[in-house]
């Protein structure tokens, strides 16, 4: 059935608005653009509080002391561009920031209030920073970072802390760099694939190390080739603090991974009339397997001294392992050495599961080898042969044999009347008895991963085997800072062109990683001295060590209004208002700072 020609389908009209509507509309809108220009700029406080411990540090002052830079030519000097890119690591954002958009990332603040002097966030290009990295890299970019790292327990009024905690990492790269176009100058690092701790083997990547104090604030960082090994940057490291400190580098102890242990490092160690104090994991295969030897003796020994819970904080729960300790003198190199051998509590969980994922592999593969049927006698031989050389390392073994199996098989057919002689079949398998442990081995085992061997050349009269693991186990501190450097906003992929923009890169980054570090042992300690801890945290729980993320997402609920010279604070939760004057003493935030 067709439509008739003269049929139409009827046009739907839209409804038309109101032409008193429309202009009311406009004129709202001409209002809001009319005043756009007029709104009040809005600072989140913590990066006022950032501002504010930089100008303590007098950053921007030894920044523009520091590096070569016309002032006539400057549109803004170092010192404020290189704050500007450190306080950007701490706004809020799902993703980095690059160079060329940070002016986005300050759009709507104002910029005076964290620099000292009026910045439009329109005026920043990626030019400025990409200028004053290229300086920042001139004037030794890593002394800079010490100087002011330096100064920081001065600044805050911190007592002194004598130890060290270094370690390294990675870095990824996007983009292509020309190793020989670095490799004839040693001065800059050589970005090249190497042990990718990010996982990212693809691609090639850069490595820095950093050493901080036992609070786990930065006092020296380095950016390292992309294959640098670990011995070769803790030698190069203890060179460095020695040239800072001098003749008080003895005073201090540096806590390092097993990388630290080599012949060269040992014999740096003991260069100076006062030997550098040192204490790190014993490996395996150093020293002739030095660790293993002990291991044997304290076993057999069985003198172990109990230690108890070995932990800086305890949190109380009953989960926190139990240490037991054995000391043994050594002499290593001709150097003399102590070795610390450890044995905890929480071994045998881990063991039970490597037993267990051992014995689920070794059943799959026995059940498979006794299954198969082979054509031949040496066929079967083999491959027993095989099962046996493959699970050579594992904590269980079996008895096996190879036997025939003979099966008589009917003619295929309907039955002759002359009967047809049976078919015979001949074939040849692998017979398993019963499934046994390997009990030396796992008691090997057993010994291994509930036993560890730090090896220090501080007498144990000055440091306890428990004060040694102690400090030992401060290297997590090291660890944290690698997170928060690798956080979104920081530093986890770099995308520079130049080496020497991403040594100057990397860092003012490390700066940012100071300033966690700061804001945290402040908070920390004060919160300490509290005579209850104060309910800050999510649902008004207690802050009893929070981390610096922790106080920043505190600080994050206030923010200022400024517009003009006219200042106002707002604060998002009203309930938090009241604890606003707590919150600046439990953050030493001083307003003459700013």
């Amino acid at each position: 059935m067709t439509r008739s020609k003269h049929h139409k389908s009827k046009k739907r009209e839209r409804p038309k608005v109101s032409v008193h509507k429309m202009n009311a509309l406009r004129r709202q809108l001409e209002q809001i653009a009319q005043s756009a220009e007029d709104l009040s700029k809005q600072t989140p406080f913590h990066l006022l509080v950032i501002a504010s411990y930089l100008n303590r540090l007098n950053f921007k002052e030894i920044f523009n002391s520091s590096l070569q830079w016309d002032k006539t030519q400057w549109k803004f000097n170092p010192g404020v561009l290189a704050q500007l890119m450190v306080i950007a690591t701490f706004i809020p954002a799902h993703k980095k920031i690059a160079l060329s958009r940070i002016h986005q990332a300050y759009q709507g603040m104002d910029l005076e209030l964290l620099v000292g002097e009026p910045v439009e966030p329109a005026e920043l290009s990626d030019d400025l920073f990409a200028a004053m990295l290229d300086r920042f890299y001139e004037a030794d970019c890593n002394k800079i970072l010490s100087t002011i790292a330096l100064s920081v327990r001065a600044a805050f009024d911190l007592p002194p802390n004598y130890i060290f905690h270094s370690d390294t990492t990675s870095h990824v790269l996007f983009g292509d760099y020309d190793e020989s176009e670095y490799a004839l100058d040693p001065t800059h690092i050589i970005p090249t694939y190497g042990y990718s701790k990010d996982k990212r083997n693809d691609l090639k990547q850069i490595m820095t190390g950093m050493v901080t104090d036992g609070d786990g604030l930065i006092l020296a960082s380095k950016v390292l080739d992309g294959n640098t090994a670990d011995c070769q940057y803790n030698h190069s490291m203890l060179k460095i603090l020695q040239e800072v400190y001098g003749d008080e580098f003895y005073k201090h102890t540096y806590v390092a991974d097993s990388k630290l242990l080599t012949r060269k490092n040992m014999v740096f160690v003991y260069s100076s009339v006062k030997p550098i104090n040192i204490i790190s994991k014993l490996p395996e295969s150093f020293g002739g397997k030095l660790a293993k030897n002990i291991r044997a003796i304290a076993y057999e020994r069985q003198e172990w001294q109990p230690l108890g819970i070995c932990c800086e904080h305890p949190a109380g729960k009953g989960k926190e392992p139990e240490y037991w300790a054995q000391t043994f003198q050594r002499d290593i190199f001709g150097f003399k050495f102590w070795v610390h051998i450890y044995k905890s509590s929480d071994a045998e969980r881990r063991l039970q599961a490597k037993l267990k994922k051992d014995q689920e592999a070794f059943e799959s593969d026995l059940k498979a080898l006794t299954e198969n049927r082979r054509a031949c006698e040496p066929d079967a031989i083999a491959d027993m042969n095989a099962f046996i050389t493959n699970h050579s390392k594992s904590f269980f073994l079996v008895d096996l044999s190879v036997a025939k199996s003979v099966i008589e098989k009917n003619p295929v057919g309907r039955p002759a009347m002359t009967p047809k002689p049976k078919r015979v079949e001949v074939t040849w398998g692998v017979n398993a008895g019963k499934i046994m442990q390997k009990h030396a081995l796992v008691e090997h085992q057993r010994q291994k991963d509930e036993s560890f061997c730090l090896l220090t050349n501080v007498d144990p009269d000055t440091r306890s085997s428990r004060d040694v693991l102690l400090l030992y186990k401060g290297q997590h501190k090291v660890e944290h800072n690698f997170s928060v450097l690798k956080m979104p906003l920081l530093a986890s992929t770099i995308f520079l062109e130049k080496p020497e923009r991403i040594e100057a890169m990397m860092t003012l980054l490390y700066f940012s990683v100071l300033l966690h570090g700061i804001l945290q042992v402040i908070s920390r300690n004060r919160i300490a001295a509290c005579e209850e801890p104060p309910r800050l945290g999510p649902e008004n729980r207690p802050l009893v060590r929070p981390m610096s993320e922790t106080m920043i997402s505190v600080l994050t609920l206030f923010e200022i209004i400024s517009k003009g010279d006219d200042i106002s604070i707002r604060c998002k939760m009203p309930e938090r208002r009241k604890q606003f004057d707590l919150i600046k003493h439990l953050i030493d935030f001083d307003p003459t700072a700013i």
